[in-house]
């Protein structure tokens, strides 16, 4: 058999299979070109929150109050104010905008949490917060002007952010779960725990008793303390 010195061309792929390749290939570029964009604003913001925070402690330094010969009221053993990297020091967790409304809720807890125990100067609070910030919140930081206007509160900036990434949709089916909520099978902490979790997004559901007289739709506060009661008077029947 004559094997010849020529072989023949590879089969051509379909003009649509080249165009699917094509268009692949296009889409994984672009995933490359948004990802590195991304970043690169990332970068950018963490840069603006340290700049600001370095802004902020040679203010701090020049209007810090003398004592004996004029030296600064910080080696006279007074603390110096918390910067960012204490802040990151505490572990803040890091938000995307996807969570959901409970990690929410959390992470705008826990950040608070961190911010006082570093001591970071409240006017920094926003700035600190957000260099948690990744896709979706982070986009929302970047392109919201009542968020990232300078000089922003942090109570403002909570109100915003709970706006933002507390739907009226998920409030509203938290609502139905406090409502409805039983004991069931539960034990009397599981019970407790779930009404405390549900509880922080129904405040105008908890009613103290007797404090509106005649209403159907709210749930006693009372509630809560007569399953801790009723857990306390049966641990002590079996002791």
């Amino acid at each position: 058999m004559v094997i010849p010195d020529i072989l023949p061309p590879p089969p051509q792929l379909p003009a649509d299979t080249q165009g699917m390749m094509a268009l692949l290939q296009q889409m994984l570029q672009t995933q490359r070109v948004q990802a590195e964009a991304q970043q690169r604003q990332t970068e950018v913001l963490r840069q603006t929150v340290e700049n600001s925070h370095q802004l902020a402690m040679a203010a701090v330094e020049r209007g810090a109050p003398t004592t004996v010969k004029g030296a600064p009221a910080q080696q006279q053993g007074q603390r110096r104010p918390g910067t960012h990297l204490d802040f990151r020091k505490m572990g803040p967790r890091d938000f995307r905008g996807t969570e959901g409304i409970l990690y929410a809720d959390d992470w705008l807890e826990d950040v608070q949490r961190c911010l006082e125990l570093a001591e970071v100067p409240r006017a920094l609070w926003v700035a600190s917060a957000a260099s948690q910030f990744f896709d979706i919140a982070l986009t929302w930081y970047r392109t919201d002007p009542r968020a990232s206007v300078r000089g922003i509160s942090w109570e403002d900036f909570r109100k915003l952010f709970k706006e933002k990434f507390y739907p009226d949709v998920a409030l509203t089916a938290l609502e139905g779960q406090f409502v409805s909520l039983v004991q069931g099978n539960s034990s009397v902490d599981e019970y407790a725990a779930e009404f405390f979790r549900l509880s922080r997004f129904t405040p105008g559901l908890i009613q103290d008793e007797g404090a509106r007289p005649g209403s159907s739709g709210g749930v006693s506060s009372m509630q809560c303390a007569l399953a801790h009661l009723g857990d306390e008077t049966r641990h002590l029947s079996r002791s």
